[in-house]
């Protein structure tokens, strides 16, 4: 890389930070989550791509990317909790799970004449049920905190909830780009050596490092030694799953699933990495997947599609989480909330359509629909709050209780 180059690469990562900010403070001014303002900003500045990004500095603002998806993904890894003996999460986590899935498997049959990608349709109908199906763990956390739930039972069942959702979608997702056959190996050899990989660090590696834990071993590496140690095995993990046909983010998360939770030394490094991620790095992916959007594209039909699709991933987590969370005991209110929280998508559901992109299960309109109806079902969960709030108890008001899985 020339030094010339060089200065290219810095200044629109420079001018891509300093937007997603602006972006950020604005949206939070508005009452959304700052990552939200963050993804439009990006979008947007990928609009204006001739004048902010030279097309010689694209591929190493796409690097920056992807190292900033390694991170976010170890670091949604690390969030999820064990949750035994919950009724009520396993049965609103099944439900927000399986009817969006099932709904968005239904809606892809639908629009396949129209987006047919050479991956097969097979592949294209799970993937889109996968793609609304998710919930964005990481803007979840942060609409709960902000309007004043968090240590709530609500919070707690959501977050555990959003959590299993997720991790399921993921491996689904690991599945279908097996079965789309888009690496250089086989797909059943492709599942195989992800099973046992995943398997090693779960049944292995994590065992081995919460013995490590309990002895108090870990306490007595620095926070420095820690830290460069987790990022270099998300780093190999990344490399791993790439090598063999999956996406790199697929690595980092069964990474985070495998360290230990709640030890100040682990808590510094995911800090320290989020830090890092969000402050840095992520405002370049949502530029990368900004660059895929093309408004220009879209037609009647396709606002046909967006339409349903913001209508399917709404209903379908509603209607999946509020259901179950009824019948197990829940009130009305706090079951409708339930349902609007786990609607959030957000960065999650970008980083799902990057990979289904980067796979070839995307065309760039259905790509651009799907994005828009990200961005539109996370802003929604504010006003639905709100109308929710509005007509009862208001969050300043709602009695907070302490909530632990054996209490449901």
């Amino acid at each position: 890389m020339t030094s010339t180059l060089l200065s290219q690469v810095l200044l629109s990562l420079a001018i891509v930070v300093v937007l997603a900010r602006l972006g950020g403070f604005l949206f939070e001014r508005l009452g959304q989550p700052p990552v939200v303002g963050e993804i439009v900003a990006g979008i947007a500045a990928a609009q204006f791509s001739h004048v902010l990004l030279p097309d010689a500095v694209r591929p190493y603002l796409n690097l920056i990317a992807q190292l900033g998806l390694v991170i976010f993904m170890l670091i949604v890894g690390l969030e999820v909790e064990t949750v035994t003996r919950a009724r009520t999460v396993a049965a609103v986590a099944t439900g927000a799970t399986v009817l969006p899935f099932l709904l968005g498997v239904l809606l892809a049959a639908v629009i396949w004449p129209w987006y047919r990608v050479p991956a097969g349709r097979v592949p294209f109908l799970l993937f889109v049920g996968v793609a609304v199906a998710i919930t964005a763990f990481p803007v979840l956390a942060r609409i709960l905190r902000d309007r004043g739930l968090s240590g709530s039972r609500i919070a707690g069942i959501a977050m555990t909830c959003a959590a299993v959702i997720d991790v399921v979608a993921w491996l689904v997702l690991a599945a279908v780009i097996a079965l789309a056959g888009t690496g250089s190996h086989r797909p059943w050899v492709m599942l195989t050596l992800v099973t046992a990989f995943v398997l090693v660090m779960l049944l292995a590696v994590r065992p081995a490092l919460a013995a490590a834990q309990r002895r108090g071993l870990l306490d007595r590496v620095s926070p420095r030694a820690l830290l460069i140690g987790v990022l270099v095995a998300a780093v190999l993990a990344a490399w791993f799953t790439e090598s063999i046909g999956l996406h790199s983010i697929f690595g980092p998360f069964v990474v985070g699933l495998a360290l230990p939770r709640h030890r100040d030394t682990v808590d510094l490094v995911v800090t320290r990495a989020a830090d890092l991620s969000s402050g840095l790095l992520l405002p370049a992916f949502f530029v990368v997947a900004g660059l895929g959007v093309s408004f220009s594209a879209l037609d009647w039909r396709d606002l046909g599609v967006l339409a349903a699709a913001i209508v399917v991933s709404m209903l379908g987590k509603i209607a999946g989480a509020a259901g179950p969370a009824r019948l197990t005991g829940l009130g009305g209110r706090d079951a409708l909330t339930l349902g609007v929280l786990l609607s959030t998508r957000g960065l999650t559901e970008l980083v799902v359509l990057a990979v289904g992109a980067a796979s070839g299960l995307l065309t760039t309109t259905l790509y651009t629909v799907l994005v828009i109806n990200a961005v539109v079902t996370t802003l929604a969960t504010g006003p639905l709050l709100s109308l929710l709030e509005r007509g009862g108890r208001t969050s300043k008001n709602r009695k907070v209780e302490t909530w632990t899985p054996a209490s449901t």
